[in-house]
């Protein structure tokens, strides 16, 4: 399903700069909120996907803690270095269950293929490490 959301951000020349990075950054920040309103920063590895964020988690992490209590989240990409462009996707994230393993979602597997080698990692072993699915819908993209 589209985000229509994502998709009037990401139009034209302003967006062109985040819908490239979106495409081929391997990583990018996730902010969720404990529930006790601490913010919560971590790098994960995503793949924009028809205006939404797809990315793995190990089971039982604070960050799936932080989801189920509130699925508000925030999600940036690393930028350049002068602050020149960006984006920021607020959103609602889910777990899907029904997501293929990142072994064999075709499209996942192939962006992350190059990557797992370069930081040591087996891909089968990371799909069942990171075994649990998180979809994010944006809600609101801003881009500069």
């Amino acid at each position: 399903m589209t985000s229509d959301v994502a998709v009037a951000a990401l139009d034209g020349p302003t967006g062109t700069w985040a819908r490239d990075h979106l495409a081929t950054d391997i990583v990018g920040w996730l902010t969720t909120r404990a529930p006790d309103g601490r913010l919560q920063s971590s790098v994960i590895s995503f793949l924009w996907d028809a205006g939404e964020i797809l990315f793995y988690s190990r089971p039982g992490t604070p960050k799936l803690r932080n989801i189920e209590a509130d699925p508000h989240v925030a999600f940036h990409l690393l930028g350049d270095a002068y602050g020149d462009h960006g984006a920021s996707i607020e959103g609602l994230a889910r777990v899907d269950p029904d997501v293929a393993p990142s072994d064999v979602h075709p499209v996942y597997r192939a962006k992350y293929l190059a990557p797992l080698g370069h930081w040591g990692m087996d891909e089968g072993r990371t799909a069942r490490d990171f075994s649990v699915a998180i979809v994010i819908r944006p809600t609101r993209v801003r881009v500069w």
